[in-house]
């Protein structure tokens, strides 16, 4: 049997997909991810595996508390080199994650207004959305935008262009690193 051997591009660094819930994470990150020939790691899926439930389950059988704690233990044990990670919404809460994310490659901001975001999220209501008790859509919207601008290396619109513009737009900016995305 041959044995099997990594890539030679196992170095490459991963590129992270930070944003609200509905901003296009999953979606976007699988599409650069083809376009990249990288790997597409959603760290939601990993959350729902590692905890044997769906997301939605998740965040109703945790406190909030809870389920930041947990998303912060499984974020920070990551060792992943040349994929796109899409990250939960909430992954920006904490600082020691959002740190490691940036060990890990560049972390991208998909950015959609509220509107957008309130009638994406309104499209799959059961998405398992880490919301405090009582707290809108607007509130968490507004608490977190500065949280992502913070930990975000680059910003890229998404609900006023289409999925291939935000991939191409991402493409783009990646240019800035020529020594670890070439074009």
């Amino acid at each position: 049997m041959p044995e099997l051997v990594p890539s030679n591009n196992h170095t490459t660094p991963s590129i992270v997909l930070i944003g609200m819930a509905g901003a296009g994470k999953s979606t976007i990150g699988k599409e650069l991810a083809r376009k990249l020939g990288f790997g597409h790691v959603d760290t939601d899926h990993i959350l729902e595996a590692w905890w044997g439930m769906d997301l939605q389950s998740l965040t109703e059988s945790l406190s909030r508390d809870r389920f930041l704690a947990a998303e912060a233990r499984m974020i920070q044990s990551l060792d992943i080199k040349r994929s796109v990670i899409s990250t939960g919404g909430s992954v920006v809460y904490d600082h020691a994650s959002v740190e490691h994310l940036r060990s890990l490659g560049p972390c991208i901001y998909l950015k959609a207004g509220l509107p957008t975001i309130e009638q994406r999220i309104a499209r799959a209501p059961h998405r398992g959305l880490a919301i405090a008790p009582g707290q809108t859509i607007e509130e968490l919207y507004a608490e977190r935008k500065r949280l992502y601008e913070r930990s975000a290396d680059m910003t890229v619109r998404t609900d006023t262009q289409s999925i291939d513009a935000c991939v191409a737009a991402i493409l783009d900016k990646l240019r800035a690193y020529p020594d670890v995305y070439p074009s």
